[in-house]
């Protein structure tokens, strides 16, 4: 579909884990299709955001948060090849940045220093604009400050191909509007890459697993989020024998001690897990459901290749950049 004068590109969402690229997404379109919770690495894979109006439609990519991973075939691998993957022939660079807490570009072997690292070598390979945007100015006004006029900052981005600098708030939307125009304008003249109604790509069984995950990483203590990953074992339609949609889910852990904890004193926890599971889901889905969700320990799946290629975390193959 080639409307005059109509733009249409692709956007990747870029920077540490928990700056708020999820929740970006999910307020530029006005609907949520990403998960977000307060603990990093919610995202795990990258997530194509679909936005269209009359004047453009721009793909944009969310990503896990490119962190220094440690070396070895595991999960943490996997996350940041998949955000680095998403950097590779965009028609934009945004770098969110929070700022909320001190920005440390010059810490030695620091995610900073990574990130930027990476954005240069991308965009020598393939010149793009870049963006900032420095994330969470509403807290930033609390504590009366202006992150963007931060020597250190101002010193970073100088040595950046920086077009333009956004202050923006996920929470109030406070410059998303001016953001979204400008990403609008660098975007190449072209056609509709999508149907004008669709929101993401993702296959409704991926949206639901990572619902499901989301759901995990708010009710759960911290050592449950990073060692579970969701499966989706059936999605059954509506028939003569079921009224409703009905979703079996397997969420995998690693140790036997991590069961009960997960499934709580007399079922207490994963019950919760559910019913908060299946109102977003039933939102997304804009009918009933019938939702059931399993745990199986699957020792040490985080760090077995083979595991993680089941759950659909496939590593990248030996030289790949």
């Amino acid at each position: 579909m080639k409307k005059n004068n109509f733009r249409s590109g692709f956007v990747a969402l870029i920077g540490r884990p928990n700056v708020g690229k999820s929740s970006l997404l999910n307020t530029l379109l006005g609907e949520k299709v990403a998960a977000v919770s307060p603990k990093a690495q919610t995202t795990r894979k990258r997530l194509r955001g679909i936005y269209t109006d009359k004047e453009a439609q721009i793909v944009f990519m969310d990503t896990p948060g490119i962190h220094v991973a440690p070396e070895g075939k595991n999960l943490n691998e996997f996350c940041v090849s998949e955000a680095l993957d998403t950097m590779v022939d965009v028609d934009l660079f945004l770098y969110l940045i929070d700022g909320s807490r001190p920005y440390k570009p010059d810490l030695e072997n620091g995610d900073e220093a990574f990130i930027l690292e990476k954005i240069k070598a991308m965009h020598k390979r393939k010149p793009a604009p870049l963006f900032i945007a420095v994330n969470k100015v509403d807290l930033w006004l609390d504590k009366k400050i202006n992150f963007t006029e931060q020597s250190l900052f101002q010193d970073t981005m100088k040595k950046l191909p920086v077009e333009k600098i956004f202050a923006i708030s996920t929470k109030t939307k406070t410059g998303i509007e001016d953001l979204l125009k400008a990403v609008k304008e660098v975007m190449p003249e072209g056609e509709m890459l999508y149907p004008e109604d669709e929101l993401t790509d993702r296959p409704l069984r991926e949206i639901t697993a990572e619902i499901i995950q989301e759901k995990i990483f708010y009710l759960t203590g911290d050592e449950i989020p990073y060692s579970c990953a969701v499966e989706i074992e059936k999605f059954l339609e509506p028939g003569e024998k079921r009224k409703f949609p009905e979703i079996h889910a397997i969420i995998h852990v690693e140790k036997n001690s991590q069961k009960p904890m997960l499934i709580g004193r007399g079922g207490k926890k994963i019950k919760e897990i559910g019913e908060k599971s299946r109102e977003t889901i039933e939102q997304l889905m804009g009918t009933k459901i019938v939702l059931k969700l399993f745990v199986k320990v699957s020792e040490k799946w985080t760090k077995n290749p083979t595991k993680l290629k089941q759950l659909g975390y496939a590593l990248p193959k030996e030289g790949k950049t």
